[in-house]
């Protein structure tokens, strides 16, 4: 049987507007549910890649020990492919290792492809705090207050933190069963601080962006979190303006 060539037109359709590298950890539950919401319609699409963890239990040390998988986790994305960006999808993570450190290890993962941007929560955090005149916030953690602590005192001199509580949750597997209705009391109830303006929910791994623009309005607060901060980022870096409604004040503006 004689098999016929046929033509085809090749146009991308789905990602025309950026390829994104997005490295997640193993635990990781929230990211990509919460980026298909952020991201539809978009044209900017997200290629997932997960790092292997020591543990669940998200200490320092494990934390830490993340940057020996994040070479290996870049490779696998589209290999050949120019990238528009990558992102390590954890903030405590990134605090730990350095952004600068997994900026430089994402870069020089493949030498044979080009990557051309680099970001995570914890970066996007202190742009989205520039972008918006920013430099004091409260912040809500699911962490240790280990890990917490070096989330607050990463982000100063820049961003003082005023208000700081942590639900204390060190099993990233559970954290994302951490239900919608306990972080919405928490923003609120740290909202009543009269100085507190603008409230940091940190972690990937909490289902919360849904719920930004209903506390937005109850509080009358600017509210930031993980995964919000890092797809405006991720946006910004690749050159998309056009507002996202939904998800936040921030995610509205021209970035």
């Amino acid at each position: 049987m004689e098999i016929k060539i046929i033509d085809s037109e090749l146009n991308n359709r789905i990602s025309h507007n950026g390829k994104i590298g997005l490295i997640l950890l193993a635990t990781d539950q929230i990211t990509l549910y919460e980026f298909d919401a952020i991201l539809k319609d978009t044209g900017v699409l997200c290629f997932p890649s997960r790092v292997m963890m020591d543990s669940v239990e998200l200490t320092p040390a494990v934390l830490m020990a993340i940057k020996n998988e994040l070479a290996t986790a870049t490779k696998t994305i589209l290999p050949g492919m120019t990238l528009d960006v990558v992102a390590l999808s954890c903030t405590s993570a990134s605090m730990t290792i350095g952004e600068d450190e997994v900026a430089r290890i994402i870069k020089q993962s493949d030498s044979k492809r080009e990557i051309k941007e680099v970001t995570n929560p914890y970066s996007a955090i202190k742009n989205a705090c520039e972008f918006l005149n920013i430099n004091e916030l409260g912040v809500i953690t699911p962490y240790s207050k280990e890990v917490t602590q070096g989330i607050l005192d990463g982000m100063e001199p820049n961003i003082k933190t005023i208000s700081a509580a942590t639900f204390n949750n060190t099993n990233d597997n559970l954290v994302p069963s951490i239900h919608p209705d306990s972080i919405k009391d928490a923003v609120i109830e740290m909202a009543k601080e009269k100085d507190v303006k603008t409230i940091f929910v940190s972690c990937t791994n909490l289902n919360i962006c849904r719920y930004i623009d209903e506390l937005e309005k109850i509080t009358g607060k600017t509210i930031l979190t993980s995964n919000q901060v890092m797809a405006w980022d991720i946006l910004r870096l690749a050159n998309y303006k056009k507002p996202i409604l939904g998800f936040g004040s921030i995610l509205e503006k021209e970035r």
